[in-house]
């Protein structure tokens, strides 16, 4: 068996495109696989949750043993309609919602976009990339009329 076996241009041409990322922003995504697993930094507890877009992207969401655990499981039962206080979490696949992600610190030279917080999906299932404030004109400060005399000393 040869390394080279089935490849050809066309099947190269047809092979799906290479790395996606989550972008800067909201995402609507859906929970693809969740790990109880052990922090390599810290030794402690962890949850590696696993997130996807339709465009074949995954993000790593991390909910450690610390602090922070309440808070962040709290968020992600709300805002991905996981019953409050549920520990199935091959029960949890599949749940959509909002991730929204912020630029992260460089890593051996490049920098990768993570998880900055959740949010839930609008009421309608609908997803819409936010659109920027309306166009408005300026609001000119008031000027006094040319003829009169203004002054703003008190006496």
């Amino acid at each position: 068996m040869n390394f080279f076996d089935g490849v050809t241009p066309e099947a190269v041409s047809n092979a799906p495109d290479g790395f996606k990322e989550f972008q800067i922003g909201e995402n609507e995504a859906w929970i693809q696989q969740v790990n109880d697993t052990v922090s390599q930094n810290s030794g402690k507890a962890m949850l590696d949750i696993i997130f996807k877009k339709i465009d074949g992207a995954e993000i790593h969401y991390y909910i450690s043993d610390n602090e922070y655990k309440m808070q962040r499981l709290k968020q992600l039962y709300l805002c991905f309609g996981i019953p409050v206080g549920s520990s199935d979490i091959d029960g949890w696949r599949g749940k959509r919602g909002i991730v929204v992600c912020k630029q992260g610190e460089p890593y051996n030279g490049k920098t990768y976009n993570k998880v900055s917080y959740l949010r839930p999906m609008p009421e309608n299932g609908a997803f819409k990339q936010p659109s920027g404030p309306a166009h408005t004109e300026p609001v000119k400060p008031a000027q006094p009329p040319a003829d009169e005399f203004t002054d703003d000393i008190p006496f």
